[in-house]
């Protein structure tokens, strides 16, 4: 029996994307690039595109991230472009207060009705947020995710309710008003990998996206997350896969052009990243997996990433999907612009040999 899953893209907002190194390809991190991507998405038949929030670009000669865009007007463009593909935007909710984010994502609904989702964020990396004022220095690493617990709740109700009045600790409502309401309810996702963060993915949110790859340790905390969301009575809770993919015609290609891309590594940056959750007070309680890069030797990428040729890719990410018992993946690539096509049609559409199947190359969804 063959499992189906959700298939997106992670789209790259910010200059050289999810690669760290002076050898990155061309990602200029402009609306017309990520235009393009999305719009290619679309036709190869993806079923989501997810941006990032991203507030600062990385120190160091690759100036990484250095040109962005903001994720939510990105969004509502995006959703103008394109007529299927649902377009995710993302929000730290440390930074909005719940109503502006509902009234935003309500207009993002009438642009391109039921097709708009949100991924919410506390931020840990003290760096990104602080430099323009951002950081909240009151609120320690469970702090902000008490505040989100009500947040969220604060949205849905405007979302749904014709009069909503609230008291709590950190946002007030007086009889507010909000229309139109949405279309139907927005999908909510996160990436909360502490375990105060996985809590409140699987209580508030209908995703939670976790690292993924068929590195044991990954498989390993995927499993976990199912089996606690069981054990906080939401079995129903989705988690998808975030995938890193360096694929190429062969394992030596690909392992080559890997190589390539950490012969260029842009260690000051790499630092900054490091440094950003380093000075965040509550650091020790800041899941491993938000923290991009672990303690080994420097490289221009997230250990997570998988490098393999195209087929022996489809077998490893099947393999990957069935193990930790995805229910969808969200995918990383060097070159959007290049890349995209081959991954989906050479990796994604294969996994059906392996027992996974997805709307890729589906007539209905072109």
């Amino acid at each position: 029996m063959q499992k189906t899953i959700d298939v997106g893209v992670f789209i790259p907002v910010g200059k050289n994307g999810w690669i760290h190194s002076s050898n990155a390809p061309h990602t200029p991190g402009t609306f017309d690039h990520v235009l393009e991507v999305t719009r290619n998405a679309e036709e190869i038949g993806f079923d989501f595109v997810l941006s990032p929030a991203i507030w600062r670009g990385r120190k160091g000669p690759s100036e990484h991230w250095m040109v962005s865009l903001e994720s939510l007007t990105t969004s509502a463009a995006l959703l103008q472009a394109t007529s299927r593909i649902n377009v995710w935007a993302t929000a730290h909710m440390t930074v909005y207060p719940p109503a502006t984010i509902a009234k935003m994502i309500t207009t993002l609904d009438q642009i391109g009705p039921g097709r708009v989702g949100l991924n919410l964020v506390t931020g840990a990396s003290f760096l990104d947020l602080n430099h323009v004022g951002l950081w909240d220095g009151a609120l320690d690493h469970d702090g902000r995710y008490r505040l989100g617990d009500e947040w969220i709740q604060v949205v849905k109700r405007l979302w749904s309710e014709p009069v909503v009045t609230h008291k709590g600790e950190f946002f007030e409502t007086n009889e507010a008003t909000m229309g139109p309401k949405p279309s139907k309810m927005p999908p909510i996702v996160n990436a909360g990998s502490s375990g105060r963060g996985f809590q409140f993915a699987a209580e508030n949110c209908d995703v939670a996206f976790v690292v993924a790859s068929d590195n044991p340790s990954h498989l390993a905390a995927a499993k976990k997350a199912k089996e606690t969301a069981r054990e906080l009575g939401k079995p129903d809770l989705k988690t998808f896969g975030l995938v890193y993919l360096i694929p190429g015609e062969t394992d030596e290609e690909a392992q080559a052009l890997l190589e390539h891309f950490d012969a260029g590594v842009d260690r000051e940056c790499v630092a900054d990243v490091k440094a950003g959750y380093q000075q965040n007070p509550s650091n020790k309680a800041v899941g491993e997996k938000s923290k991009i890069f672990g303690d080994e030797e420097v490289s221009a990428v997230s250990s997570s990433v998988m490098v393999g040729s195209y087929e022996a890719l489809a077998h490893r990410l099947a393999s990957t999907v069935l193990e930790a018992e995805l229910d969808g993946v969200m995918i990383i690539v060097p070159d959007y612009i290049h890349d995209l096509e081959p991954v989906a049609t050479r990796i994604l559409s294969r996994m059906a040999e392996h027992g996974v199947g997805c709307a890729i190359g589906e007539p209905s969804r072109v």
